[in-house]
């Protein structure tokens, strides 16, 4: 619309456009006119406007262009945002300093769903500040961490950014009522996008320098553990922990099942060692046994091996829900799942009379 040719009429906010008349339109335009001519209430107003004869009809609202361009052309936004704005670097205190990728969706998501206060029935899930302080009381970090968050959070670099936008203020003209053409339109709405984006980013940066005042000094204890966390790359809390996993943002979660018992068809108990049940974001989402460990839904003896689980659908994307209910699934099947008394999985805990030998777990009975 903006790089044709066709004439434009602007009115009250909103962008007009020619209507383009076949005989039922027209037939329309008509009862239209005569309907406000007799004060019909039911009619629509201000949806069709006449100028110099023509017709023109209602399309976007110019507040609202300006509000979501940044949807609507995501890539000219930004172009116009690194040309307006002083190159210089972005300045936020989640961004900049506490890891924001998966380390924090497991840290503060996923953890808390493993780790309770207290114990029996009055276990309570930890919230982001007591869990980050029980992390805490378990590491010894070193100060550069601390002197890293508080460099972060200087307000010098903000206040000259801030000091660097304000001299850049536009000043834009209210669009007058009347016709315009694509072209003028389009210069109009670059200007107020170059003066909505420093205006937004003059907010931004006022909100942060709001934060990093109010900022007590257990949110920078807070920051500098996950920074700490994100560089060690592997933590353990309560028999939940995770690893990284090569240079990229991987991790191996896990959470450990303690030894338990499972009984076989003859009512004799067999005590399972510890394992690790894992779920690996460097590879499809299923639940694994990290250590060489037999169990009749293990297939082998080998270590990574998957926990055979029918009967679900398994999800394809990371997230917090995905990655407890994986868990979950995996422990529930080891520690729940066996039937003795349809010997269901690869192997059976009692020996059997199969002609193909299977795992035993003769050296587990109690």
């Amino acid at each position: 619309m903006f790089q044709s040719e066709i004439g434009l009429l602007v009115h009250s906010g909103f962008i007009y456009v020619p209507l383009l008349l076949d005989r039922d339109i027209a037939a329309e335009v008509q009862d239209l006119s005569r309907s406000r001519e007799t004060g019909d209430g039911s009619v629509p107003g201000g949806c069709l406007l006449e100028f110099e004869g023509k017709q023109f009809v209602r399309s976007l609202s110019i507040d609202s262009i300006l509000r979501n361009y940044v949807h609507i052309d995501k890539g000219y936004y930004e172009q116009l945002r690194r040309a307006r704005l002083p190159r210089s670097p972005e300045f936020s205190y989640l961004a900049s300093m506490a890891p924001t990728g998966r380390l924090r969706t497991i840290v503060l998501k996923i953890m808390p769903y493993f780790v309770r206060k207290g114990r029996g029935l009055e276990r309570r899930q930890f919230n982001d500040e007591d869990l980050l302080e029980r992390i805490h009381s378990k590491l010894d970090i070193p100060n550069n961490f601390f002197e890293k968050v508080d460099q972060a959070l200087d307000p010098k670099p903000l206040l000259q950014r801030l000091d660097d936008l304000n001299r850049l203020e536009l000043t834009v003209e209210p669009l007058p009522d009347g016709p315009a053409t694509g072209q003028a339109l389009s210069r109009w709405i670059r200007t107020a996008l170059e003066s909505q984006i420093i205006s937004e980013e003059r907010d931004r940066l006022k909100g942060e320098l709001r934060m990093r005042e109010q900022m007590e000094d257990t949110k920078r204890r807070h920051i500098a553990i996950l920074l700490y966390l994100e560089e060690r790359g592997s933590f353990e809390l309560d028999g939940f922990g995770f690893c990284k996993m090569g240079a990229r943002d991987d991790y191996l979660i896990y959470k450990r099942t303690g030894q338990y018992i499972l009984k076989d068809y003859y009512a004799r108990s067999y005590r399972f060692p510890d394992c690790r049940v894992a779920v690996s974001t460097a590879r499809a989402l299923r639940p694994f046994v990290v250590e060489s460990y037999k169990h009749p839904f293990l297939l082998g003896h080998a270590p990574g091996q998957d926990i055979c689980i029918s009967g679900y659908e398994r999800p394809q994307e990371f997230s917090a829900e995905n990655i407890v209910r994986l868990l979950e699934e995996g422990i529930n099947a080891l520690l729940y799942g066996y039937d003795a008394r349809r010997r269901n999985g690869y192997h059976s805990l009692d020996p059997t009379l199969y002609l193909v030998k299977t795992i035993e777990f003769v050296d587990y009975r109690v």
